[in-house]
């Protein structure tokens, strides 16, 4: 056989084998394995930042007190304690309630014909006005100033004031209006927009409640479930 074609058969067969080797690898390669997509999560919900309520002090009560009577009521120190912070007209800022009584000589500041608070009543029949009431000399009264803005009855602006006769009585609480509603469902209740006030008062456990224009006097023994006159109606309970 002539040497050259020999060499090329031995070239042409060493190539058909390197061939078959390289097929006979590619053919026992692992396919890639596929990672698995991942099942969806939602999110975490948004963590809610109920604000901090913080508890009222005395020198901040008195400051909110000169702010609105400009020295003319005091805190009553018979009564204990002589103040309580809440929701009272139900807007989503805090109010506070205050035991007052007349400072010595200003009780004609009280009776001005124009003040800047509204002096009411809680237990009168009609939305009686300033002008036909009159504070008394050593008079108990509860003074509720509304609060304003991100700062509550702190701020400056805070002046808004119901001046109640008749309503300060003994074993005063707050109470929230929701929780209130809640317990007395199915029972006689008027509306109820804010937080309420519970007391003993002349000889019955009985609550403060605002009505819109006024604030209103709630005895459970002997309500009928008759609408006060200013009641707010989009309020958090109702006649039942």
């Amino acid at each position: 056989m002539n040497p050259v074609r020999y060499q090329r058969k031995i070239q042409v067969t060493l190539v058909l084998i390197s061939c078959c080797l390289f097929v006979c690898s590619c053919s026992k390669t692992k396919a890639p394995v596929v990672e698995a997509v991942p099942a969806y999560q939602p999110p975490p919900p948004p963590t809610v930042q109920v604000p901090t309520v913080v508890p009222a002090k005395q020198n901040e009560v008195e400051e909110a007190l000169n702010r609105v009577f400009k020295g003319a009521a005091v805190l009553d120190q018979s009564v204990q304690p002589a103040f309580y912070a809440g929701d009272f007209n139900g807007d989503a800022v805090q109010d506070i309630a205050i035991a007052v009584k007349p400072a010595p000589n200003k009780i004609e500041t009280l009776n001005e014909e124009y003040p800047a608070w509204l002096l009411r009543d809680p237990f009168a029949a009609e939305d009686t006005r300033s002008v036909s009431l009159r504070v008394s000399e050593n008079e108990s009264l509860l003074a509720i100033i509304h609060g304003y803005g991100a700062n509550d009855w702190r701020d400056p602006q805070a002046t808004q004031t119901f001046l109640l006769k008749n309503v300060v009585g003994s074993d005063l609480e707050v109470r929230a209006g929701t929780e209130f509603v809640k317990e007395n469902h199915g029972k006689k209740i008027p509306p109820i927009r804010g937080d309420v006030i519970g007391q003993m008062l002349r000889g019955n456990r009985g609550y403060i409640y605002f009505a819109a224009a006024t604030y209103r006097w709630f005895d459970p023994a002997h309500y009928n479930g008759e609408q006060p006159h200013g009641a707010f109606h989009g309020a958090m309970g109702r006649k039942s």
